[in-house]
């Protein structure tokens, strides 16, 4: 039953990466500052390899860059409501720096969805209002995160059992073991 847990886990990731309205398609990511403070913000899943590796973008001038720069261990945190089904990951996180990987999916990006990218000043900075963001011509701040999880556990709430699966990567493989929920 693990294997079939875990392919069901894949299936959804791969789904919510290419399915806008997709439970898993927008999930909360946590980095930790140069302090060891926990920091989360909500990301998009842009895309799911078959290793399992995922993918998000961000400006590079953001401060989950800064935070993976220092300390590349990251957590994840998927939920579907209707289900009640979590996922909750552990993995490393790796900054792509190949420029013509860069390239390649900055071109694939829509135009209007370009200018996220684009800001004048750095995302958290101070301004006096929404309308006071000004943004830069030919210019951009692009950046793709890679996500290599390590470990993966699976909660599903059900009645009358609900079922909770630890997932760890040994090597290449999977190995998956049934938990107290």
């Amino acid at each position: 039953m693990p294997d079939i847990i875990f392919s069901s886990i894949i299936r959804d990731l791969k789904a919510a990466s290419k399915t806008k309205d997709h439970p898993f398609r927008y999930f909360t990511l946590a980095t930790s500052d140069i302090n060891g403070t926990p920091k989360m913000r909500t990301v998009v899943l842009r895309e799911t390899n078959d290793q399992l590796q995922l993918i998000f973008y961000t400006d590079k001038r953001s401060e989950k860059m800064n935070h993976i720069k220092e300390h590349d261990a990251v957590s994840l945190l998927f939920f579907d409501t209707e289900r009640l089904l979590q996922i909750s990951i552990q993995a490393n996180a790796k900054i792509i720096t190949d420029d013509s990987e860069l390239q390649s999916i900055w071109n694939q990006i829509p135009q209007n969805s370009r200018k996220e990218y684009t800001s004048k000043l750095s995302p958290g900075k101070a301004i006096k209002n929404p309308e006071a963001v000004d943004y830069l011509e030919g210019k951009h701040f692009f950046s793709v995160i890679k996500l290599i999880p390590n470990r993966i556990e699976y909660l599903r709430l059900k009645r009358p059992n609900h079922i909770r699966v630890l997932f760890k990567k040994e090597n290449t493989n999977w190995k998956g073991m049934f938990l107290v929920p």
